[in-house]
């Protein structure tokens, strides 16, 4: 009896003074970070910007790795069920983790924890220029007397320009029609000539056919944006109406605290670069740095507006 007790207690000691060596020796190799889409998108943009500063404060290599497929889902999968030692690192936008869309899941969006969110992306509601809706207003007063009359486009089924669209009709009282498109590139071809009506479009790839005269803004959100001070926010004109594209970056369960917090300290150190966070406003959207309970909270609200879109428009993507 004395002996087992013996080599409890030492076992216990052990775990304990061995707990501070995981933050001394952390990471001792490259870090793996999955981005689960495809080059050139949103998140992958967001995940190269930060790469060579992250590098330098971990003092490792950071290598990206795009797993894509099935929406984001095989490279969350990924990441989820792999061992959490801090060296597979997820970064992806926290809407596919947390609308629901999927249903169908070989692992629970549980299992991974929120580490940092490090960018977010507004949307546009954009038209044709030679469109005859010239406001938000118009565009909602035709959708309302002529039910399934007006397509939108989306970047792909269960996806943010998806579930806003399905926001904009459920807040608005317009019937429209989804046609899905494999990314903006091809849905803003159609959009530009004719052959869908609106869309809900990141800002990013939307504005410089805005500038070009090709489009026409008549909303955004969460809120008005700089570049268009004229254009108004759609929750002017539908209070409730919110929805924001941002990436976070994640950890499988389990991960030992000390290599969160390393990996937490590397990244509040990569946000506070001036020169990170101007790239980031370039390219994506905004550089932010958000985390702990503040995150966990941000988490949790967006997870419920998102769901109740999902669940009145009974979207699906598996």
């Amino acid at each position: 009896m004395f002996g087992k007790l013996c080599a409890w207690t030492c076992a216990i000691a052990m775990a304990i003074l061995s707990t501070p060596g995981w933050a001394q020796d952390y990471p001792a190799k490259a870090v793996m970070l999955i981005v689960p889409s495809l080059a050139g998108g949103a998140v992958d943009v967001a995940a190269r910007t930060i790469q060579p500063r992250l590098a330098q404060e971990l003092g490792q290599p950071v290598v990206i790795d795009n797993k894509t497929g099935a929406g984001g889902q095989i490279g969350n999968s990924f990441v989820a069920k792999s061992h959490p030692d801090g060296y597979t690192v997820l970064m992806n936008a926290g809407s596919t983790l947390f609308s629901g869309v999927y249903r169908r899941l070989d692992y629970n969006p549980n299992e991974l924890i929120p580490v940092a969110m490090v960018a977010t992306a507004g949307f546009l509601l954009v038209v044709p220029a030679n469109s005859p809706f010239q406001s938000l207003q118009d565009l909602i007063a035709y959708g309302k007397a002529h039910p399934g009359k007006l397509n939108y486009a989306s970047t792909g089924t269960g996806n943010s320009s998806h579930v806003g669209s399905e926001m904009f009709k459920m807040l608005s009282g317009v019937q429209a029609n989804h046609i899905p498109y494999r990314g903006s590139a091809p849905a803003l071809v159609d959009l530009i000539s004719g052959r869908v009506d609106f869309m809900l479009d990141n800002k990013a790839s939307s504005l410089e056919h805005i500038k070009a005269g090709r489009l026409r803004a008549l909303g955004s959100t969460p809120r008005r944006v700089s570049e268009l001070p004229d254009v108004p926010a759609i929750s002017e004109v539908l209070p409730d109406f919110h929805i924001e594209g941002w990436m976070g970056i994640f950890l499988p369960k389990g991960t030992p605290q000390p290599v969160v917090d390393r990996l937490s300290a590397a990244f509040r150190a990569t946000q506070s670069d001036p020169a990170i966070v101007a790239k980031l406003n370039a390219q994506v959207g905004q550089g932010v740095l958000m985390q702990g309970e503040e995150l966990r909270q941000f988490i949790a609200q967006d997870e419920r507006r998102l769901r109740r879109v999902v669940e009145h428009a009974d979207i699906r993507a598996d």
